[in-house]
């Protein structure tokens, strides 16, 4: 069982971000509520709340919805988040793992993180687990894309 934050300012309407001993989710919220709206049957999912969902796009990498600021903000939720601190002390980060702007969409690459699909075969994903071993090295990255 997690921790489930609060959003930020900065993070919405993007993301959640639910912390956890070893890896934290990070929920894709205009998707994943226009996903819950269809399921009670009050409407379908609109192509605009489509793109608010992570695209795999790879093994290990995702385009994110949202912009770099509004994921350094869930990230850095979770890197200031005492689970996080805990992990650090025997933790280490993952080499391959990082963000960077392409096309203009946000390209994540994530290899110790799953991600999760409530429609099944859908191409959108609701949540990312980001394993611990990730998040700083794309944090870095996020950070120097926004400065």
């Amino acid at each position: 069982m997690g921790a489930i934050l609060e959003a930020t300012p900065t993070m919405e309407p993007w993301f959640n971000v639910e912390v956890r001993r070893e890896s934290a989710y990070v929920t894709a919220t205009t998707y994943i509520r226009a996903y819950y709206r269809q399921r009670s049957g009050e409407g379908d999912i609109t192509a605009h709340e489509k793109d608010a969902a992570w695209r795999p796009v790879g093994e290990h990498e995702v385009v994110a919805p949202g912009t770099p600021k509004a994921l350094a903000s869930a990230l850095r939720q979770i890197t200031e988040h005492r689970a996080y601190r805990e992990w650090l002390a025997t933790g280490s980060h993952a080499g391959d793992a990082g963000a960077e702007l392409r096309e203009g969409k946000l390209h994540v690459t994530a290899p110790t993180s799953h991600w999760y699909e409530e429609i099944e075969g859908a191409a959108e994903k609701s949540h990312i687990e980001f394993g611990y071993e990730d998040v700083g090295p794309i944090l870095a990255d996020l950070e120097r894309l926004t400065a």
